[in-house]
């Protein structure tokens, strides 16, 4: 999800469509033990923390983006995503959101991942077309 976004906010001449599942918009909001690792602290590394957030980015995303995600997701908190749609908002950037109440990161009952899978589908077609 984190990749799928920046590509597109960072490589728009490049990426014109992309679907983000559950990304991580900014690691200073993920799991510590996991991030701090290879970051270091937010305050020892600011400018590495602050270039690594899709968010200073939006404003060159000229792509489609669909923002998939699961609203119990214990992993990547929904917030990410939802911090990503107000910076999004405010650039003045189209965005599509799927969302999935009962699901956490990845969708695990069959009928949601049928669901989603054919959205994911539909939206690659109607934005990029059949070859």
């Amino acid at each position: 999800g984190y990749l799928s976004a920046m590509c597109l906010c960072r490589a728009p001449d490049i990426f014109h469509v992309a679907v983000a599942g559950a990304p991580v918009t900014s690691w200073d909001g993920y799991d510590t033990h996991y991030t701090e690792r290879y970051m270091g602290l937010p305050t020892e590394n600011p400018n590495g923390y602050r270039e690594s957030a899709v968010f200073d980015h939006v404003p060159n995303m000229r792509g489609k983006l669909l923002l998939v995600h699961g609203l119990i997701d214990e992993n990547v908190h929904f917030r990410h995503s939802a911090r990503l749609v107000n910076r999004l908002i405010a650039a003045g950037k189209d965005y599509d959101l799927l969302l999935f109440p009962d699901e956490r990161h990845s969708p695990r009952r069959l009928r949601d991942r049928i669901y989603m899978e054919q959205r994911i589908s539909d939206y690659f077609v109607r934005h990029l077309g059949t070859a």
